[in-house]
């Protein structure tokens, strides 16, 4: 096998060499009835940002087709599709590797997420219903539950349902698709950042006030609660840019001053 060049972007080859051994509860998303590629791009895309395939990883196509239990077409139409989100750099006679995390793509996803779901929100406070309520709810109760048991994984999905579902309340479901759609770097950055100490119990909090919001009606509340919840991004970025600068593309603190300035210029103009 051919050793591979050097790039910022990759690891250590010695450290890589195999790829990662997915978890069952990622394997058994693949139903074999259904078309295997967009599974396949689900399942690799979730274990790249829950970092179980963490940046500068290797992709091992043969493993991961054996662990699957698919062919190489669907997995290599999976990795062209991760390839344009820029998730996956493909080398050329060196390999396929997890794409550190680069700061522009987070801000990018930011951008987007910003300008839909602090539009969103305020929709989904003038459409709330009874069902709603109950749902945003139950959703909440099964967030205490995780945050409790530090049960990271399971808490960032529980995290998307709820963003998801006041999509759905305001808009609808295919307004989440486009966000999902822009935020896979953002994501990885989100996921990360879910072991410090008090992380969880922090955005359970931060949930839970745009909840009660929406439950009264409130769109203004609603939305300030939201623009909380969104901008402490740029803090969590701060510290692992710290704490995990091997995870990261070339970034500084000169850079996320002006992403969170230009960010801060475009809601004033609204």
């Amino acid at each position: 096998m051919p050793r591979p060049r050097k790039n910022s972007q990759i690891g250590n080859p010695s450290e890589t060499l195999n790829g990662p051994v997915l978890p069952a509860s990622l394997v058994d998303r693949i139903d074999p009835a259904l078309p295997k590629a967009p599974q396949v791009y689900d399942v690799l895309r979730a274990a790249i940002v829950t970092l179980v395939m963490p940046p500068g990883c290797l992709i091992n196509e043969r493993q991961l087709c054996e662990q699957l239990g698919v062919s190489r077409t669907p997995l290599r139409e999976a990795i062209l599709q991760l390839s344009v989100e820029n998730l996956v750099l493909v080398i050329p006679n060196s390999g396929t590797f997890v794409s550190r995390i680069n700061l522009q793509d987070v801000f990018d996803g930011q951008l987007v997420r910003d300008a839909l779901e602090m539009k969103v929100v305020r929709l989904a406070a003038a459409k709330m219903n009874t069902s709603a309520e109950r749902k945003l709810d139950f959703n909440l109760h099964q967030q205490t539950k995780l945050a409790e048991d530090l049960d990271y994984d399971g808490f960032y999905e529980l995290d998307e349902e709820f963003h998801s579902m006041i999509c759905d309340i305001g808009a609808s479901p295919g307004m989440w698709k486009i966000i999902n759609s822009a935020k896979a770097q953002l994501d990885r950055v989100r996921r990360l950042a879910f072991p410090a100490p008090s992380h969880l119990s922090v955005v359970l909090k931060e949930h839970t006030a745009i909840a009660t919001a929406l439950k009264i009606r409130a769109s203004d509340e609603a939305a300030a609660a939201m623009k909380v919840h969104l901008d402490r991004v740029f803090e969590t970025i701060r510290r692992l840019i710290v704490e995990q600068s091997d995870y990261f593309s070339s970034v500084s603190n000169v850079d996320l001053d002006r992403y969170e300035s230009f960010l801060r210029e475009a809601r004033r103009d609204e």
